[in-house]
């Protein structure tokens, strides 16, 4: 019997359990909180595990520490090629790291923005048509803006900045041009950090004790919350069962209406170097992102796919309410966050030195310094 680990919501859970009844591999799934996803090191997970959904951020930890398999030893050559010509935007190479693969993308996500349909007939493409719908009151808005996601919506706003200039669009180890190995840039990140600050003011206060799932929460058990700029897409929140309440995504607004990528998430399948059976660990984890099954069993369980064929497929959208056509630009120019050792740490620091410098009033100047002074102290 193998033993599994993924993170506690439908969309994380119920397709694994719905791909280990179908492939008939023994696998006993652990399930933790989404918070414990975003920070638990992954060779923590390793030691208790033998699969794992794991945040790509994780990859050159994983490496460093060896608590991964590297999956092109175990896996075919001819399917790691279809999973990278499969891949939506970055997803399949944001796991692969010092020239191997840790992990396969079983779930594709970016930061987009989320509308009640009822209460926002259409969202705004622009920033300043978004900043202007916020003012008016015509709809109340939210922002999942607890520190790890005030600093995902501070990159995806650094990227929407950058593509206004004549930065690179690539710098090293993946990371956008401005994010040099001396940190991010300082016009690009004190643009962003105030239009932050302009979003953070005319959306609902509780914005910044909330993660994705909170916002979403309040936008379909009520009729207070309508929009959300910037938001991880979550399909769970656009299937129908959410009747008049069912929320829509959309491309997140751009400076020209034009889509721009934001932060890269979603969700990788990885084999811990402990396994008791890699091969039925392989095998299983090669079934889970075929697409076919994405297409199929896996978005029918909840799941949330993350191969191309599901997000082009015609009825996968229309039981979803379009939410993978309608975000798919944003997706494909998505951009990687840093995957080296010392990135998740700095990551969770950086999170909570931007959120306490904003509650407490501090100036955008030392508010960079510290995130700057963090990131090569990592």
């Amino acid at each position: 019997m193998l033993r599994g680990m993924t993170w506690k919501h439908r969309r994380g859970i119920a397709p694994l359990l719905a791909a280990t009844e179908r492939f008939g591999v023994p696998i006993e799934w652990d399930a933790r909180p989404l918070a414990e996803f975003e920070d638990t090191p992954i060779a923590d997970l390793a030691a208790k595990y033998d699969l794992i959904a794991v945040d790509h951020p994780f990859v050159g930890q994983a490496a460093a520490s060896g608590a991964l398999l590297a999956l092109d030893d175990v896996l075919d050559p001819a399917v790691l090629a279809e999973q990278r010509d499969g891949s939506v935007g970055p997803s399949f190479a944001s796991y692969t790291w010092q020239g191997r693969q840790w992990a396969l993308p079983m779930d594709a996500a970016a930061q987009v923005c989320a509308y009640r349909p009822d209460l926002l007939p259409e969202p705004p493409a622009t920033w300043p048509e978004a900043l202007e719908l916020l003012r008016s009151g015509r709809v109340t808005g939210m922002l999942p803006a607890n520190p790890t996601h005030l600093w995902s919506s501070f990159l995806s706003l650094c990227e929407q900045r950058a593509a206004l200039t004549d930065v690179p669009a690539e710098g090293p180890q993946g990371r956008p041009g401005w994010w040099p190995d001396a940190g991010i840039d300082d016009g690009i990140g004190g643009a962003a950090l105030a239009e932050l600050r302009t979003v953070l003011g005319l959306v609902d206060p509780a914005s910044l004790d909330a993660n994705p799932i909170r916002v979403l929460d309040e936008m379909t058990g009520g009729d207070r919350i309508g929009y959300a700029p910037l938001i991880f897409g979550y399909v769970t929140y656009a299937r129908a069962e959410h009747g008049a309440r069912r929320v829509r995504f959309g491309d997140a607004p751009s400076a020209t209406g034009t889509p721009v990528g934001t932060m890269l998430g979603g969700v990788g399948l990885a084999i811990s170097a402990r396994c008791q059976d890699p091969a039925a660990a392989a095998r299983f984890a090669a079934a889970v992102v075929a697409p076919e099954f994405q297409a199929g069993a896996y978005v029918a369980a909840g799941g949330q796919a993350g191969h191309r064929s599901a997000w082009t497929d015609p009825a996968v959208n229309a039981d979803a309410g379009d939410f993978y056509a309608a975000t798919l630009s944003t997706l494909d120019r998505s951009f990687l966050r840093g995957r080296d050792a010392g990135y998740p740490p700095f990551q969770r620091a950086a999170g909570e030195l931007l959120h306490a410098g904003i509650r407490r009033g501090d100036s955008d100047r030392d508010i960079l310094a510290a995130i700057r002074e963090r990131w090569l102290a990592r």
